[in-house]
């Protein structure tokens, strides 16, 4: 079988021998190791096999040490390669002392494999003639005349086995597993016999809890008494219960033992309450918005049917909002939220006052989140040196996003997509009419150990024959220290005559940064965005060029960015960006 990072019993001694060796060497030597002959998984084995390369920047290294370890090479080489067919290798290898420590290479000549002479797998029991087997059998992998490969061999075994489970046949077990190797005569026989055993039906399922509408409940089932068991099933099943929000244990309990002769299992789902009531209260601060303040106020649990009451305050220099929210949900379907917002927002030279009622259906598409609205506004829109404006919208819209991470408070790799699309027309009451579509990215990757590279993206388009009617709610603004920094918040887009800033129809956004971890907290940055709004794509991009501290915090990182506006001297030399929060 194929060994991942763990090594055999034997690599330990070598670490023993290596904290009480004495180096010859004062200046921490190393072993440069280079196979050639081999690529791709092969490669990977190797190196996963070899004591020489686990060890190769280990302190203490002697020559003592580094031959012993050498010796032990071309066996370990050899014992990597079997599993992939290769059991008549041949390895040779060079050792030199270096400047540095040694360098060795191992010439690998790997020969001819082991090929597959027999496949013999067969379902036998009350499920053998399932399309479940007979579709799996008919596509494995494992053919006559295929060169042996271990791993896929015990992969194809194991997947043989988990269809079974997962299809109710709970007590399917193999009568034949057999690989057999004939190293010499180049070939390998597999022998797979499956019984499938009686299969097994969902029974009842029983809700044992006093707070919540049975029938609300019952909408989280997606599976029905008499449909084939299927353990996934169950889990989807308490992931999605406890994902609600209602509760504070979620126990998914199968009754196996009281199947009975027609082996239906009944399930029993024990639940204990969440606290009905939860608060928030956030304090925060960024160069953007200054001291921040979110406070809130949630009711999980307004009746047995799952519905909710929010409020929502977010309060700084540039933002101050309020939004009322009443959410009614659809286990395993659409949810429902009617919302009343009140907001105050600087934009530019501006100020947006907008009082909102809306409704929004959330709901996924293809593992991605859609939220499809419709919003009736009062928006003013207070210019620096123009007269106020006051306008209706009747605003439907469409908004798709998706997130996908390996950690959502400090991610090594993912990405971050949203898609929104809204519109107004005359036709149907509002004030003015058009069309507007917002697209935005970021992607995260790691390119080097404690390494990032971050790039993000936006570009947003306006159509409509009516700019000046477009309240500033609507119109695009870019700046600050999660857009183009060097830049003041929402300081960069077209002016009107007096040099103030008015907002525009267009927006493009790029950014390339890379971060580098000192240690598990703190870590170094550079950075370069470039981005514009604008009446028309031909103007040319704002560009500002930093470098930044970060600190790693439980609530996400702390970036603190000194940035410098290219080609405005106008601007000063720099400018200080502060911000707090996830990176996706």
């Amino acid at each position: 079988m194929q060994r991942g990072r763990w090594l055999p019993i034997h690599c330990a001694a070598w670490l023993v021998l290596l904290a009480v060796s004495v180096g010859a060497h004062a200046a921490a030597p190393q072993v440069q190791i280079q196979v050639q002959g081999v690529s791709g998984k092969l490669l990977k084995n190797v190196l996963a096999y070899l004591s020489i390369n686990a060890y190769k920047d280990a302190p203490n290294l002697n020559d003592a040490l580094v031959e012993q370890m050498n010796a032990r090479a071309p066996a370990e080489i050899k014992t990597a390669l079997q599993p992939f067919g290769y059991y008549q290798a041949q390895v040779s290898s060079e050792l030199k002392q270096t400047d540095n420590g040694w360098s060795v290479i191992y010439t690998v000549t790997p020969g001819a494999p082991v090929e597959l002479r027999h496949v013999d797998v067969t379902v036998s029991g009350p499920g053998k003639d399932d399309a479940i087997f007979t579709r799996y059998v008919a596509a494995l992998p494992l053919k006559s005349g295929a060169q042996l490969n271990q791993p896929l061999y015990a992969q194809a075994k194991q997947r043989l086995l988990d269809i079974a489970t997962h299809h109710g046949y709970l007590d399917a077990r193999y009568e034949t597993s057999v690989l057999r190797v004939d190293p010499a005569e180049h070939w390998a026989d597999v022998a797979l016999h499956l019984d499938t055993g009686e299969q097994y039906y969902f029974g009842t399922v029983k809700f044992e809890q006093d707070f919540m509408d049975p029938k609300f409940l019952a909408q989280y089932v997606t599976f029905k008494p008499g449909d084939p068991y299927d353990g996934g099933k169950l889990l989807a099943l308490e992931y999605a219960l406890n994902d609600s929000g209602y509760f504070d244990i979620v126990q998914v309990q199968p009754q196996r033992s009281a199947a009975g002769p027609a082996r239906h299992i009944p399930v029993v789902i024990t639940l204990s309450p969440h606290k009905r009531n939860k608060y928030v209260l956030g304090l925060g601060y960024g160069t953007d918005t200054g001291p921040r303040m979110t406070l809130g106020w949630e009711n999980r649990r307004l009746n047995g049917e799952g519905h909710k009451f929010s409020v929502l305050g977010q309060y700084s220099h540039v933002l101050a909002s309020t939004q009322v929210n009443y959410t009614v949900p659809t286990p395993n379907g659409p949810t429902l939220v009617y919302s009343l917002a009140n907001v105050r927002q600087i934009l530019g030279s501006g100020v947006a006052y907008t009082t909102a009622l809306g409704v929004n259906r959330l709901t996924t598409l293809n593992e991605w989140s859609w939220n499809q609205y419709v919003q009736l506004s009062h928006n003013r829109s207070d210019y620096a040196a123009s007269p106020s404006s006051i306008s209706t919208l009747l605003l439907p819209g469409s908004t798709f996003s998706r997130v996908v991470t390996d950690d959502p408070i400090f991610p090594t790799h993912g990405y971050r997509m949203s898609l929104d699309l809204r519109g107004a027309s005359q036709a149907f009451g509002s004030s003015t009419s058009f069309l507007r579509a917002d697209l935005s990215a970021k992607l995260i990757f790691t390119v080097a150990p404690r390494t990032r590279l971050l790039l993000r993206g936006e570009v947003g388009a306006t159509a409509t024959d009516n700019f000046a009617a477009l309240p500033l709610s609507q119109r695009f603004f870019t700046g600050g220290d999660m857009t183009v920094r060097g830049f003041a918040y929402n300081s960069i887009g077209p002016t009107d005559q007096y040099g103030n800033v008015i907002g525009g129809k267009d927006m493009l956004i790029g950014s390339v940064e890379m971060d580098h971890m000192l240690g598990p907290v703190f870590g170094v940055a550079v950075f370069v965005d470039a981005g514009n709004v604008f009446n028309s794509f031909s103007a040319s991009l704002e560009k500002g060029v930093g470098v930044g501290l970060r600190w790693r915090t439980p609530v996400g990182m702390v970036r603190f960015d000194i940035a410098h506006p290219v080609k405005r001297p106008d601007l000063g030399w720099y400018r200080i960006h502060i911000s707090i929060g996830t990176d996706l």
